[in-house]
Parts: structure tokens; C-alpha cells; sequence
């Protein structure tokens, strides 16, 4: 379940496993940056899968191996360098490295009035990774989901569904959402990283006209 805009903990424990896609890890990774609980969250994650396999090495595992993992998890994330933050460009790292540049130097796409986007990696079964932009007052056409969909609020924010989202917030829509709508918040620009897993169904002919140009 969602909570004031942060994803689950098990989204946290897949990040630190190494089991998500390029493009659900650096949106997790980014959005972990913003809030300390997180961070202390994937220490911990990190510090027991290292706890783990250290173990399994070993041809037996003692009754204890738990509480051993237990008694030295402290220790081990005492360890760990100083967790990831916002970068000076005020991005959060994660992404600042990814992208190895600023915002203004990405060849930015205009997608309709207000609204442009770049998009940073295409992955198997369509899912993809897009920086999203939007001026103050922007409406997003309405539009369904197909399919999973993550937004990290880097700057500004907008309302969708009577819920408010600003910069470090995720929003997550699934097959299950309809008339879809984000608004962005007057006189402010709105910057967002978003993953899709498919491509969304925007409402009304024009939209759907214009779908295939604009590349959701």
C-alpha cells in the first residue's frame, strides 16, 4: 500500500536484490534518494542479503544463524558509506548519474501544448523510461493504463485523483486506473521521471490520432 507518495517496502528489498529492470531500478533508486526511512531501509536489505550469502557459504548452517545475522546487522550497516542524497542540480543522484549531464542539455520532444518529454531507455515487451515536463496549469489528456506505471515528482507537482504529488512523491497507476488526469499546479513547471510497462490509451479521437507521435 501506498503511503504519503513512497513506495513499499518490498520495492526497496527488490531494488537491493538486484531484481528489477533498468528502468523500475533507477526510478526506485532516485526516489529512495529523497527520504532517509528508505535509505535506512536499503542498508538494512543490503546488509542482510550480504549477511546471507556470506553464510551460505558454508556447507552447514548453524540454528543460530539468524540470530547472528541479527546481532551483527548494526555493525554491518555502521559500515556502509554515507547513503545516497539530492544532487546539487537538485536531482537526485541516482539519476544526476544516470543522465551524466543537466536537464537542459537532453534533446526534449514536444509531445502537445505545455507538454514535452525524453525518452532515456526502451526495454523488452515496450516497457520504457521518460523524463516528462509540463509548464503550470497543464492538463495531461485523459487517458487509461494498460499496465504498470510509475511517476517520480522531481520538480513542481500536480493533483491526480484528489491526491497531491510533489517532488520525491511516486505515484503509481496499474491496469486498474481510468480517466487518468493529472493536473499540474499553477505558475510552476513541472519536471517528472516516469517507467511504463505499455503504452497508455489516451481519450478522445485527437488523442488517439496523435498517440503514435507522441510516443506514450
Amino acid at each position: 500500500m501506498m503511503q504519503n507518495g513512497m513506495i513499499p517496502e518490498e520495492w526497496v528489498v527488490s531494488y537491493a536484490a538486484g531484481s528489477l529492470s533498468e528502468a523500475h531500478a533507477l526510478v526506485v533508486a532516485s526516489h529512495i534518494d529523497y527520504h532517509p526511512e528508505l535509505q535506512e531501509k536499503l542498508a538494512d536489505a543490503e546488509a542482510i542479503g550480504g549477511l546471507l550469502l556470506e553464510n551460505t557459504e558454508t556447507s552447514s548452517v548453524s540454528d543460530d544463524m539468524f540470530n547472528d545475522i541479527l546481532g551483527r546487522l548494526d555493525e554491518e550497516i555502521a559500515s556502509f558509506p554515507q547513503m545516497k542524497s539530492k544532487s546539487e542540480n537538485h536531482l537526485p543522484k541516482s539519476l544526476s548519474d544516470y543522465l551524466d549531464g543537466d536537464l537542459d542539455d537532453l534533446k526534449w520532444k514536444k509531445m502537445g501544448p505545455g507538454l514535452s518529454q525524453v525518452r532515456l531507455w526502451t526495454g523488452p515487451n515496450d516497457e520504457r523510461l521518460w523524463l516528462l515536463r509540463a509548464k503550470g496549469g497543464t492538463k495531461v489528456p485523459m487517458h487509461d493504463h494498460r499496465s504498470l506505471e510509475m511517476t517520480l515528482v522531481l520538480q513542481g507537482g500536480y493533483s491526480a485523483d484528489g491526491e497531491q504529488y510533489k517532488p520525491g512523491m511516486i505515484e503509481v497507476a496499474d491496469e486498474h486506473t481510468h480517466n487518468h488526469q493529472p493536473i499540474i499546479n499553477e505558475g510552476e513547471e513541472c519536471i517528472c521521471l516516469v517507467v511504463t510497462e505499455a503504452p497508455i490509451k489516451i481519450h478522445g479521437i485527437v488523442g488517439k490520432i496523435l498517440q503514435p507521435f507522441i510516443g506514450l
